[in-house]
């Protein structure tokens, strides 16, 4: 879930995907994400995804049950995808959900290959109406340098920032900074993995 602090509700989600092994039990994405990556099966696995979020959100408005935006990731590979756009369109009218309540995140390391055909790529689903976030901000030295060219609006904190109980004071110094910049540029900021109230303040 996504949690506003403002109005203390939630005001959104990102879905997630896991894998329950008959044999292994639940087995973590970062064990078996990198393994789809470098076989090229994460594209098929990002596609089932997005189709069950559009499932889950047609029956929400359906049974006119209260919708929050859901945000969906978007990996490297499928933004090298030629019919990457046709594909979510398509998915978005074939359940006749609206552009605007199914996010797409960007993960910081995409960054790092063919930079402008990302970011044209960007642009596109942007211009159509998705609301693009940039995920893991802060893991890598790229962040600044996609911030200034990539079209987005969300800036996701990678969980780093907060994930200690008692932050240093260069630390906090860094968290604010990316919070201030993030307001100059007029972007709504995420925080991953808040989950104490220390954590919260």
């Amino acid at each position: 879930p996504k949690y506003d602090l403002t109005k203390e509700a939630i005001a959104g989600a990102e879905a997630l995907v896991r894998w329950e092994s008959p044999e292994k039990g639940l087995i973590k994405p970062d064990k078996f994400i990198p393994l789809f990556e470098r076989t090229g099966l994460i594209t098929t696995l990002d596609s089932y995804v997005w189709e069950v979020i559009c499932q889950d959100l047609k029956q929400w408005l359906h049974n006119k049950d209260t919708v929050f935006p859901i945000s969906a990731n978007v990996s490297r590979a499928d933004l090298f995808n030629p019919k990457l756009v046709d594909i979510l369109t398509g998915l978005l009218k074939k359940y006749e959900i609206p552009i605007h309540i199914l996010h797409l995140e960007i993960t910081e390391s995409a960054y790092t290959d063919n930079q402008q055909q990302i970011i044209q790529v960007v642009k596109k689903l942007r211009s159509l109406g998705f609301v693009i976030e940039m995920d893991d901000f802060g893991t890598g030295y790229s962040s600044l340098n996609m911030l200034a060219e990539m079209p987005v609006d969300v800036l996701k904190l990678d969980m780093g920032f907060v994930r200690c109980e008692a932050l240093s004071s260069s630390s906090r110094g860094v968290l604010s900074f990316c919070i201030s910049l993030a307001k100059w540029l007029n972007l709504s900021v995420i925080a991953e993995g808040v989950e104490t109230k220390e954590q919260v303040n």
